[in-house]
């Protein structure tokens, strides 16, 4: 140790010796970077100082991202970053930590489930791309499903959250790849919203789209099935693929209430009550309330709740519906319905203000909404339809209202989403905002599996 010790010392000396003779400053020669352009084609980055000198430097190019990136780390600490690195064309230049991803690591690291995995996870100045480090960052569970994500288009989102889709056609497509060659993609309609432009331009349930705009449909341009700022031709067939014809859509900004069709059957002297049921939207909880007060009315002593294609929602419309359907002693007793657990830190700030992190059934806004004990169909069993498009608000019912009646589940195993999540807004940016998972239901792992 002393050997190496001593070594060292002679190497600094020797260092600072030969910088002392030094009669130029190279990079003080070149000036100040001005600006880098990136050329796939060599995989490397041409920096232009203000002397008008040039350098080429390697670019490390990381095919993980979707798509690829490309960054250089220069000797001063520099980043220079490409965000595409299949084209051509100027780079960002990054001195110090991009402030969207400092906020994105602010947040995740308090309010995360998994935030204690987050906090060794620091931001770099190499980290350019806030949704790159976003995604970094994610336990892998999450990873896995893709329960949390991160949008500059927070308009969308919030109006999504609502129940309001904007440049939205009003259906909803299934994405299938149509042959072995997992290249070309077709799109089932599952269903479609009254009144809205799908409607109009006469597309039904059960139809395929096989082209857009007179191209095949593949993985690079399927999510133009989800909605488009212009108006899109779709090639539209029967269920069989048969009988081609072109439908033109405009899209629009449209409200898409949950509640898209219900109906009372009578059968073997029974008065079955039937709903489907697209998102929990807790805007639509009046749709709701319409819906089961029509079935009381009705006389319905039977529930069919198809919750076939829903994805989910808020806790609180998951909440009132479970008052609608349960029995009528459970929710006037304000039963406890979920329990939410979150992390550490956020539990303790639960406790230290005595804060309840559970939702009780018969709970609502009644500055919104109607007391959901009134349209109560006091049932002792219900039918859920459900399949692995099911998820989350969706399982929601399905299995916190087994404590209190019987839940018979028609169809296939369900997503296995038994986890919720909340918005985190940027500090002065309102134009990024992330959506981490910061609660997971308190379940066992059979339970879980149960669930799954």
């Amino acid at each position: 140790m002393k050997k190496l010790v001593a070594l060292f010392s002679i190497l600094a000396t020797l260092m600072i010796v030969v910088s002392s003779c030094e009669t130029k400053d190279p990079i003080v020669e070149k000036g100040t970077l001005q600006s880098a352009t990136y050329n796939p084609a060599t995989k490397s980055f041409t920096l232009t100082y203000s002397s008008g000198q040039t350098e080429t430097v390697n670019a490390v190019v990381d095919d993980k991202t979707d798509p690829p990136t490309a960054t250089a780390t220069l000797k001063d600490g520099t980043v220079i970053y490409a965000g595409d690195a299949t084209v051509a064309g100027a780079a960002t230049i990054a001195k110090e930590i991009n402030i969207v991803s400092q906020f994105v690591y602010d947040g995740m690291s308090l309010y995360y489930f998994w935030a204690d995995e987050v906090k060794n996870k620091k931001p770099t100045v190499a980290d350019v791309n806030p949704e790159n480090y976003f995604y970094k960052i994610l336990n892998s569970t999450d990873t896995q499903h893709g329960w949390s994500w991160i949008t500059d288009d927070i308009n969308s989102l919030l109006s999504g959250f609502s129940g309001e889709a904007t440049d939205a056609f009003g259906f909803q497509p299934f994405p299938l790849y149509a042959d072995d060659t997992y290249t070309t993609v077709v799109g089932f309609i599952r269903y479609v919203y009254p009144d809205s432009p799908a409607d109009k331009a006469g597309l039904k349930r059960g139809e395929v789209i096989t082209k857009i705009n007179g191209q095949t449909i593949t993985t690079n341009n399927y999510t133009l099935l989800y909605g488009a700022n212009a108006e899109t031709t779709f090639t539209v067939t029967d269920q069989y693929f048969k009988n081609p014809r072109d439908v033109k859509v405009m899209p629009a900004k449209i409200n898409t209430d949950p509640v898209l069709y219900s109906n009372v059957y009578e059968m073997d002297g029974k008065k079955i009550g039937y709903l489907f049921y697209t998102n929990f939207y807790e805007n639509y909880n009046a749709s709701l309330y319409q819906v089961f007060s029509e079935f009381k009315t009705a006389g319905v002593t039977d529930l069919v709740l198809d919750l076939r294609y829903n994805p989910g929602g808020g806790i609180s419309a998951a909440t009132y519906l479970a008052s609608l359907i349960a029995p009528e002693s459970n929710v006037r007793n304000k039963d406890v319905f979920t329990v939410m657990s979150y992390n550490s830190y956020v539990n303790g700030i639960f406790d230290k203000n005595k804060w309840d992190r559970r939702d009780y059934l018969g709970d609502y806004n009644n500055a919104k909404y109607q007391d959901p004990l009134n349209a109560n169909l006091n049932l002792n069993k219900v039918y859920v339809i459900a399949t692995g498009s099911s998820a989350s608000a969706s399982e929601l019912i399905t299995f916190c209202l087994e404590p209190f009646m019987q839940v018979e589940h028609i169809g296939e195993k369900t997503a296995g989403k038994y986890t919720a999540s909340w918005t985190i807004h940027a500090y002065d940016d309102f134009e990024n905002r992330v959506q981490p998972i910061y609660v997971e239901s308190k379940l066992t792992d059979s339970e879980k599996d149960k669930l799954k």
